[in-house]
C-alpha cells in the first residue's frame, strides 16, 4: 500500500510533465501501431467494394469506412504512409471516400462534408 501511492505519484507528474512544452504541429504517427493494420484492411474493404460488388463486399466496405471514420475522429491529426507520402488520418479518410464512396454510397463535399447517399 505504502509502494503505490509514491508510484502514482509519480505517474501523474510524468504524465503531466509529457503534456508541457510540446509543439501543436508534432503528428503522431500510427506507422507500425495495432491501429496501422486495421487502418490498411479498412481502405482494402472499400476498394474491395469497388472490384467486386456484392452485397457481403459492400457492407465490409461500409465497415470499413466507418472504422475509419472512429479512428480519424480519435486521431484526424495522426499521420499515416511511408516516408514522404505521409498524410494525416483526416485526409486519408477525405481520399479514401473520393476515390471508393460511390461504391459504399457515401461521399464527401467540397466543404469535407460526408454524406450517405
Amino acid at each position: 500500500m505504502r509502494l503505490t501511492i509514491p508510484l502514482a505519484a509519480i505517474a501523474a507528474l510524468g504524465l503531466f510533465l509529457a503534456g508541457c512544452g510540446g509543439s501543436e504541429d508534432v503528428h503522431e504517427s500510427l506507422a507500425g501501431t495495432p491501429a496501422a493494420i486495421n487502418v490498411v484492411k479498412d481502405v482494402e474493404a472499400m476498394a474491395r467494394a469497388c472490384k467486386k460488388p456484392s452485397r457481403k463486399s459492400h457492407q465490409a466496405g461500409v465497415k470499413g469506412y466507418t472504422d475509419l471514420a472512429r479512428v480519424t475522429s480519435i486521431h484526424p491529426e495522426a499521420t499515416f504512409g511511408p516516408g514522404e507520402a505521409e498524410v494525416t488520418m483526416r485526409q486519408l479518410l477525405h481520399r479514401a471516400v473520393e476515390k471508393t464512396g460511390h461504391c459504399i454510397d457515401v461521399s464527401v463535399d467540397a466543404s469535407g462534408r460526408y454524406h450517405v447517399d
